[in-house]
């Protein structure tokens, strides 16, 4: 009987999963109030691509100082756990986001941060540096296990969102927490359905060091 793989990478979604909101880009809108569902349904329809929908939102703010945008918010409860969980296995710990660079604020959790950055000029928000859409997280997944020498097999990937179904399908283990939809929870091999990320870290633990 073949021993159990040795996970050595842990890849993690960041909106959803590591903050309670599911949209990075969905909250800004909200804490500036605008309304960006026309940017949306021109990208659903196929009229611009995700770099022309991402600087269409970015330019809603445009203007906005720096200190509104990447002011405080609340990550998900029980994050540093996670984190302390992920350092004690000894695995590469790494965040692939479609959201937006504020996020970076949970960034000294992962060897690896990718996110959409934004740019500013004076103090205020000009334009983004797009790197993660809704279709590349797995090609970028991808790219940081060939720099690390590791294979999907010894990954794990946790997401919640359509997004991440390319990774759940590459990566040796996929856990879907709290998933937008059944399509995504039936691609994992676990689903998590929890308020904080307490559960994950114990299920965490458990699979790496029974993989070790």
């Amino acid at each position: 009987m073949p021993s159990a793989p040795a996970y050595k990478a842990v890849i993690l979604d960041v909106d959803g999963v590591v903050t309670p909101f599911t949209s990075a880009w969905q909250r800004l809108h909200a804490v500036f109030g605008v309304d960006a569902g026309l940017n949306r349904k021109l990208y659903k329809l196929g009229l611009i691509d995700y770099y022309e929908w991402a600087l269409l939102d970015v330019l809603l703010w445009r203007g906005a100082p720096r200190r509104f945008v990447e002011a405080r918010f609340q990550t998900t409860r029980g994050l540093d756990t996670l984190c302390n969980t992920l350092k004690e296995a000894g695995v590469y710990a790494v965040a692939i986001s479609a959201g937006v660079g504020y996020t970076r604020a949970v960034s000294h959790c992962f060897h690896f941060y990718v996110v959409n950055d934004l740019i500013y000029k004076d103090g205020e928000v000009a334009t983004v540096a797009v790197s993660v859409s809704d279709r590349n997280k797995a090609e970028i997944a991808e790219a940081i296990l060939d720099l690390l020498g590791l294979r999907w097999e010894e990954a794990v990937a946790v997401g919640d969102g359509e997004a991440d179904l390319p990774m759940f399908k590459k990566a040796g283990y996929s856990i879907a927490f709290n998933p937008v939809n059944e399509e995504v929870a039936r691609a994992a091999k676990a689903v998590i359905r929890a308020e904080t990320l307490y559960p994950l870290a114990k299920f965490l633990k458990a699979l790496l060091d029974t993989a070790r």
